[in-house]
Parts: C-alpha cells; structure tokens; sequence
C-alpha cells in the first residue's frame, strides 16, 4: 500500500491560493490618486442621495453635482442643522486628482467591486500562506520520520561489495570451465582408446589394455581415478592447452578457489537484501516506496550494516579484486605454453592437485 502524500497535496493548494490571490490582485483596476474636499449639502434624501457643491482646487471654481452622502453621519452635520442660515449640511468627499477627470467628483462607491476583490484577494493569501507553511513543515517532518535509519551510502557499500564477490565467483568458473574444455577431449580419447594402438605414448600393451579396463569400468562415476601422463619432454596441443588453462589456477593459488567459495556464498546473500533494500538508495525513491517496500527496505540496510562492517574489516573487496586481476590474467600471455610446460616441470604437483579440483578424478606423473 502506498502513502498518501497529504502534506504534498496541502502544499499544492497553498500554492495555488496563492496564484489566485495573485492573479486577482492584478487584475483589480487601481484606484486614481484622489484629493479630499468639502462638500456643501444643498439638498439630500433620507436615503443619502444629495446635490452637493464644493470648490475645485485645480481651477478654483465652485461645482455642483448628485452625490451620495454618508446617509448615517451625525444629523448636526445634516441641513438645517449644520447652517440654519442657509439651510445647507455638510459632508466631505473626494476629487480625481489626476488624468482627464481632473477635479470631478469622486465617489467610493463606485470602488465597491474592488475593494470585494482587494478584500478576498487577503483573504486567499492569508490561506495560502498558512497552508503552505504546513505543507512545508509537515512533510519535511513526515519525511525525517519516513527516512529516518535509511543510508544510502550503505547500499552503495553494498552493492560494491555484491559486485566484487560475484565477479571474482565469475573468474574463477571461466578458469575452471577452461581447465574442463581442455580436459575434455584427453578424457575421452583415454575412454576410447584402442589396446592394441601402438601410438599410446609411454605404456606398453599390457599396461594400456588394464587401463581402458578400469577406465570403461568406471566411466561416468564421481570421484573416478585415472592415470594420465603429462609429459613435458613430449608436449602435445591437447596436453598443452591443458597445461595453460591449469597455469591460470596455480599462479592464482588455493586463495583463488577459497576467494570464490567466498564470494559467491556472500553474493547469493547480499542479493536478496539488496533487493530489498533497493528503495533506501535514494531518499526519494524511500519517500515514494509503499509501507511494506519501505519496512523491508530499513531492515535489509540493518542486515547489511554487519555485513559491511566485517567485509571491510577483513579487506574482502580488495581480496577479491587482486583474485579477479589474477585469474584474469589467462592463458593468452602464454599462447605457445612453452613457460607453462618449464612451470609444471618446477611444480608438477600443484598442476595435479589443480586439475584433481576441477574434474574430481586424480592423475599423476609416471606411465
């Protein structure tokens, strides 16, 4: 189930209040500078609306115009009240001071519809001002809240560590497939041999008739034991490219094999979590992540923490990668075997012991 992103969509409409306020801000009409007068009352209505005169101060002269007058002032400023002479009230107002209406009468009532604007223009920016701060802090809260013992340096960590101890797994298989390809065609030649081929190097008929016996015997079975002679003084292509692909595995040592145990049993276990924790790589991708995705992803970077911390206590990376620089090293900076072949005669063993790992069946060196 996914969050629903309250505090984002309060954002939103704080944000859009706010373009509203704007926009009817702009597009009220602005009020002409005004000046304000004194008005006579020469006659008025219970209602307000009145025939006023007043002095013009730009062309200082007296005008006459309908009026509406402030109906609830106080009645003293009301004709016959204000002057009983005359019998004229009293009011005040306000002319155009600029633009071709220069000195008209002014009348605020005609600015009713724009202050109702300027008024719920206030109004929508007070809102959306106040819903944008919520929005604002409320999902920053949410997000510390949501975030929070999510590291995505941890999973970088991680799949670092997940990439070197899957390739050095890698290297090695391609090694050892080496070794098995080369292997293969001597294995079968010595299941299909002919007894009485005099071409069988270094045995005589008796001794080659008993071992296609128990070779033929045995076939197939895990484990089989069979003798081969590797002869350095009689190389052949076959017994040559063996040679080289059994080369890479000795020069990288017991390690090697070790490393890759090693690291494939780290990467099978590194996948999944690092599956799980894939939301955690990103703050955003977490923000986004259902509840579930989300409760997985914080505890699979815990799990991966332990995991990390003993990794780089123990300099698996860079074992790992020394391990892959060395099995990748291969056979191609030996294409003729002729440095293989003066390695085996130094260290014959290791090459048996080498091939004995990879095909599970023991050799040796006499005839």
């Amino acid at each position: 189930m996914r969050h629903v992103p309250v505090f984002r969509w309060v954002l939103s409409l704080g944000l859009v209040l706010i373009g509203c306020s704007l926009g009817l801000f702009l597009a009220t009409p602005d009020l002409p500078e005004l000046r304000q007068i004194d008005l006579t009352v020469l006659d008025e209505k219970p209602d307000g609306a009145c025939t006023v005169r007043w002095t013009d101060p730009f062309e200082h002269r007296e005008r006459e115009a309908p009026y509406l007058c402030e109906a609830e002032r106080d009645a003293i400023l009301k004709a016959p009240y204000f002057d009983t002479d005359s019998g004229f009230g009293w009011d005040t107002g306000f002319v155009v001071a600029e633009g071709s209406d220069k000195g008209e009468l002014y009348s605020l009532e005609e600015d009713g519809d724009a202050d109702a604007r300027i008024w719920l223009s206030d109004r929508l920016l007070v809102a959306g001002v106040f819903l944008t701060i919520v929005g604002v802090v409320g999902g920053n809260i949410r997000a510390l809240t949501r975030t929070s013992g999510a590291n995505p340096e941890v999973v970088r960590r991680a799949r670092r560590l997940s990439e070197a101890a899957g390739l050095v797994a890698q290297d090695h298989l391609r090694a050892v497939e080496a070794v098995r390809m080369a292997w293969a065609p001597l294995h079968r030649e010595l299941l299909d041999a002919d007894p009485a081929d005099p071409r069988r190097v270094g045995a005589g008929r008796g001794a080659v008739e008993e071992r296609v016996a128990v070779a033929r015997r045995i076939a197939g079975e895990v484990g089989e034991a069979v003798a081969v002679r590797l002869d350095a003084e009689r190389p052949e292509p076959r017994t040559t490219a063996l040679i080289v692909a059994l080369r890479v595995l000795v020069e990288a040592g017991p390690r090697a094999r070790n490393a890759a145990e090693e690291g494939g049993e780290l990467a099978a276990r590194l996948e999944p979590l690092l599956f799980d924790a894939a939301p955690a790589a990103g703050r955003r991708s977490l923000l986004g992540a259902g509840r579930s995705q989300r409760r997985r992803a914080l505890a699979a970077v815990a799990s991966l923490r332990p995991l990390l911390d003993k990794a780089e206590r123990e300099g698996r990376v860079q074992q790992f990668a020394q391990v892959s620089v060395d099995l990748l090293r291969g056979p191609g900076s030996d294409p003729t075997g002729l440095s293989a072949w003066v390695d085996f005669e130094s260290r014959s063993a290791e090459y048996y012991g080498r091939l004995a790992e990879v095909t599970g069946r023991s050799l040796s060196a006499g005839d």
